[in-house]
């Protein structure tokens, strides 16, 4: 037999695994509603991280050349900026109207997909739209706008990622409230002779006064809470401080479940770990300029370097899909993963919330934190001692990060390499059960088509 076809049995064999064992648990995870109306709301921010991300890569492109943490020529940096600089504010709005609105987007998307399930599958009387409102105004309803400038100056960890899981609860409340006291008809009646859309107006009136008043006073009458910040600070609190490979390790796997449930992990268990983090950098540094032995190899710019890397190899999967949403994400993305950007692959596959891509996502970038902890502690990966900026490249952050050591860019394309089989067996049943879906709604369509072809010719 070939090498060729054993590659391909092998890759059947580890699909099949997958497809039979693996995919089925997961799968029903997958048909929770929360889980479906989820992913609903992640594909619908598509377009809009695609944009935020793009504007995002754009306000950083100097940053790639600045002196310390770029490539060294603080001229082209310059002149960059001076460029950007001009278009700047309207760059800097699409991040805010964007990435930094997702929460607040989130409470009103969630609410009405969850709204729409249950109108479709249980209760005709519940409106997405009333649904849709009430995520809006539960979540609002939390915010202290006693604090606000005149501007409304609404920081983004309040309407942004970081809280992103709080919107998500507060939509699933508010809309489950609303269900109830809908289904249980307590509610305005209308008499027959009303329109639909007055009916509907006072049909949510208790149910909608009943979430504002219960939000309101629990958000803001409470004394000493803030459902926000409790919720950060648990995220905050679960991450174990320190510089060896084991508190490392745990605090890249927290960012990887973090990750998975649509939190920013990065910022999580950054706003513990960042000060750690800072102090083994600037003593790396020091060490690598006085000749002397590297003191901290898990950094988490080696994190970034050899481990994390980016989702380019997820983004080629799609570039090479069968399936035409994965094959146009892939192209609308691929470019910002190669500078780091995720958000579109993160949300709009999605990677989050995806029970498929649990194992490779979590335990598969866990496998590489071991791979590439055993590379450098038997001194074949060379360590990081320099920070370079976020959007820099993968490899040539590994290069320019490690001193210029060209093994660094080798074993960081190696990484890329293991990822993108890693992913691979996982992305393949994904793959084939959109196909599946695809082909049900063509040929749904088809017979549709084929049944109005006799009233048209009757006609005729």
């Amino acid at each position: 037999m070939s090498d060729i076809h054993k590659k391909g049995n092998v890759m059947e064999r580890i699909s099949d695994f997958v497809e039979n064992r693996l995919a089925p648990p997961l799968i029903r995870i997958s048909n929770i509603r929360y889980l479906q109306t989820l992913q609903k709301t992640f594909i619908v921010f598509m377009p809009y991280m695609i944009l935020g991300a793009t504007a995002t890569l754009v306000l950083n492109l100097g940053g790639l050349f600045a002196e310390g943490t770029g490539l060294g020529m603080p001229e082209v940096a310059a002149t960059i900026n001076g460029i950007i600089d001009v278009i700047r504010p309207g760059l800097t709005q699409l991040v805010f109207i964007s990435i930094n609105l997702m929460a607040l987007l989130t409470a009103i998307l969630n609410a009405y997909y969850l709204g729409e399930y249950y109108h479709k599958n249980y209760d005709k009387k519940v409106n997405a739209i009333v649904c849709a409102i009430a995520g809006l105004i539960g979540f609002l309803c939390f915010i202290d706008f006693t604090t606000l400038s005149e501007n409304f100056d609404w920081p983004a960890y309040i309407l942004g990622a970081p809280s992103l899981f709080t919107a998500i609860l507060i939509s699933i409340v508010t809309v489950e409230i609303y269900r109830y006291l809908v289904h249980k008809n307590i509610t305005i009646k209308m008499p027959n002779g009303v329109t639909q859309m007055v009916a509907d107006a006072f049909t949510s009136l208790i149910p909608i006064t009943v979430i504002m008043i219960i939000c309101a006073f629990v958000g803001r009458n409470i004394e000493g809470f803030n459902l926000m910040t409790i919720f950060n600070d648990l995220s905050s609190h679960l991450v174990v401080a320190g510089s060896g490979p084991v508190a490392q390790f745990f605090a890249f796997f927290l960012d990887r479940i973090f990750w998975f449930v649509g939190l920013h992990g990065s910022n999580i268990v950054g706003s513990i770990m960042t000060p750690i983090w800072e102090s083994m950098a600037a003593s790396n540094l020091a060490a690598f300029a006085a000749g002397q032995d590297i003191p901290y190899l898990f950094s988490s710019i080696w994190v970034n370097a050899y481990v994390r890397l980016s989702v380019f190899p997820i983004a080629l999967l799609c570039v090479i899909s069968s399936v035409k949403r994965f094959k146009v994400l892939g192209k609308l993305s691929i470019v910002g993963t190669v500078f780091n950007i995720a958000e579109p692959i993160m949300y709009g596959l999605p990677m989050v919330l995806n029970p498929l891509m649990f194992v490779p996502w979590v335990i598969g970038f866990c496998v590489m934190f071991i791979w590439n902890a055993i590379l450098i502690s038997i001194g074949i990966e060379p360590p990081i001692v320099a920070n370079v900026v976020w959007t820099m490249p993968v490899p040539l952050m590994a290069f320019i990060g490690s001193g210029f050591k060209i093994s660094a860019m080798i074993i960081s394309l190696i990484n890329f390499v293991i990822i993108f089989f890693i992913f691979l067996p996982f992305f393949k049943v994904m793959e084939r059960q959109e196909l599946k879906a695809e082909l049900a709604v063509q040929q749904e369509m088809d017979m549709q088509g084929d049944d109005t072809s006799p009233q048209i010719e009757n006609n005729q």
